[in-house]
């Protein structure tokens, strides 16, 4: 099933994070972040960008606060843990 953001916003915490994975090319992360339940993973693979000089437009907005913001059942130790994980070359970063 191909989901495009109007699915996201029109069924809000319905699809889970392997849907959200086979159709990441087709989402917008703000839509994701403030409709769908995600984990610390997926939002650190997927959405965190701490890197400010990117090019970006956007990536100031994509750190920790911003995540926590909308994804309330998360923690801030939840997404550093889940970054590390990811990143261990990266142990001092936040």
């Amino acid at each position: 099933m191909i989901l495009h953001d109007d699915d996201l916003l029109k069924h809000p915490h319905t699809y889970n994070v392997s849907q959200l994975e086979e159709n990441i090319m087709h989402l917008n992360k703000k839509i994701m972040l403030a409709t769908q339940k995600l984990t610390s993973t997926f939002c650190v693979q997927y959405i965190l960008d701490l890197d400010i000089d990117s090019g970006s437009e956007d990536s100031y907005i994509y750190d920790y606060d911003y995540i926590l913001y909308f994804q309330k059942h998360l923690t801030y130790d939840e997404l550093q843990k889940a970054y590390l994980d990811s990143h261990p070359s990266n142990v001092n970063k936040k």
